[in-house]
Formats: C-alpha cells, structure tokens, sequence
C-alpha cells in the first residue's frame, strides 16, 4: 500500500493554517502542525484555537494528525520540530510556512517600536522560516522531491496607502514578509533540477479570528474572504499539473478563487 502523501502547516491552531491543515486532510495528507497554542483556552491573545482541536479535526477527515508544539521565538526547538516530523511520518511531501510572530511592538509604528521587538518580528517571520525550510528541504532532496508553499502578503511586495492604522501595516511585519517573499524563487532557482518545487500563496485579506476580534483590523475583516479559501486554493496548487504555475512564483488566492468559481468573478 502506498504511503499517504504527508505535510507540515506551521501557525495551523487557527485562521489560514488551521484552514490549510483541514483542506490537506480532506485531500488524503497525513498533517504535522504547530503553534503555541496546544489546548483550547490557553490562547495569550484570549483566541479560540489551539492544536488539540486542529488535530482532531484532521482525524475526523480522515488524515494522520501530529500535534508540534512550537515557538518560532525558540531557535534550538525550530529544527528538531521538522524532525520530530519525518520521525513519526517517515518522509515530508509539503511544507506550508504559514506561522508568523504575534506580540508587543507589533502594532507600532517605525519610530515608537522597539528594536528588541522588531528583532523578533524579523526573526518570528523570517529567520525561523529559513531554517524549518532548510532542515525539510534537506529532507525532500534526499528523497528525490518536494514543495514548499509559503504563505507570503501583499504587504511585503507594495507600499501602503497609508501608515499602520491608517489602511497600513507596520514596518517590521513588511519586511520580514517581503524577505520571506523572495525565497520561493531562490529555491526554485537552487533546487529545481533536484524535484523541489517552491511558491508563494498570497492570500489577499482573510477574515481569521485575530482580524474580526481586533477593532483596529476591522478594515481587513471587511474585506476579508474566509481562511478556508486559501485552504482550497492550496490544495488546487499541489494537485495542478506540472507547468500550471511556474517553479517559484507567486498565486494570488483571490484571483485563482475567482477562476475556480470558489468567488463570485
């Protein structure tokens, strides 16, 4: 019998990861994920979610769960969290970085935010990226390919109309973003040959459970579409035929939700 294909969804307790881990299942993936959050309740935003839930969810489609406890913060468990993976999945098909940094500074502009603060945002969304990406690509090389899916934002590829608060965002968030952004195409570039497949899925505004209980995003909440459409557009991207969307490139899940019918057009 042939192994169930297998992924790592990073940030998966709620909103777009705990949307792409759910969508993987129900496409026959057994799914790793992490988070802080491990039981429901314990959330220090006061968020529901948590990794207890996300995993049973994933049962009850049908995928092997596994719970990965992580902080991105915490630079000696990044790796062992991948391979705490291939130990218990015995190989990674897909890695869906999609976890980013939430705590103080975040929302403060340039000049008010601290540099211990913005050191972490830098390191929460990119640093600890890197070397998850590193440790599974080393993995998928081995044996013979891949996909890496990173869920990157608009914000690290345009200028705001505004400063944060003000239909913006903050300096920290769009740079770490805009490092993350470029990595797909280095990878590709790097790696092709060898069956890796690398991407960015920018998910436009999505409506998750920080964006709807945070007034000062109530912008983004209008405008949102639901996590579980980034979800169907992911797994859209891993089943679509070789050639459909070039080795490092960027889909937008609005638009492909739109050409898929998932959106009104």
């Amino acid at each position: 019998m042939t192994a169930p294909p297998t992924a790592l969804v990073t940030g998966a307790s709620r909103g777009i990861g705990r949307a792409c881990a759910l969508a993987l299942a129900g496409a026959g993936y057994d799914v790793a994920v992490t988070a802080r959050t491990v039981s429901e309740g314990t959330s220090v935003e006061g968020l529901p979610g948590s990794l207890a839930v996300t995993t049973a969810e994933i049962e009850a489609l049908g995928g092997r769960p596994l719970a990965v406890p992580l902080d991105l913060l915490d630079r000696d468990s990044l790796v062992p969290a991948v391979e705490a993976v291939l130990d218990a999945f015995g190989h990674l098909d897909v890695l869906v970085n999609n976890a980013i940094y939430v705590g103080s500074g975040n929302d403060q502009r340039f000049l008010d935010v601290s540099m211990v603060d913005l050191e972490k945002r830098i390191t929460g969304n990119l640093t600890a990226q890197l070397a998850i990406t590193q440790r599974a690509l080393h993995a998928m090389v081995g044996r013979g390919g891949g996909t890496v899916v990173n869920i990157t934002s608009m914000a690290g590829m345009l200028s705001p109309a505004g400063p944060i608060g003000d239909g913006g965002w903050a300096l920290g968030y769009a740079v770490s973003k805009g490092g993350l952004h470029r990595a797909a195409g280095v990878i590709a570039a790097e790696l092709g040959e060898r069956g890796i497949r690398a991407y960015n899925l920018q998910p436009g505004f999505v409506a998750t459970e920080r964006v709807t209980l945070q007034p000062h995003l109530a912008w983004v909440a209008e405008q949102g579409n639901p996590p579980e459409l980034v979800g169907k557009v992911l797994v859209w991207l891993l089943g679509a035929p070789d050639g459909t969307v070039g080795n490092g490139k960027t889909i937008h899940a609005t638009e492909v939700g739109k050409e898929l019918g998932l959106l009104p057009s």
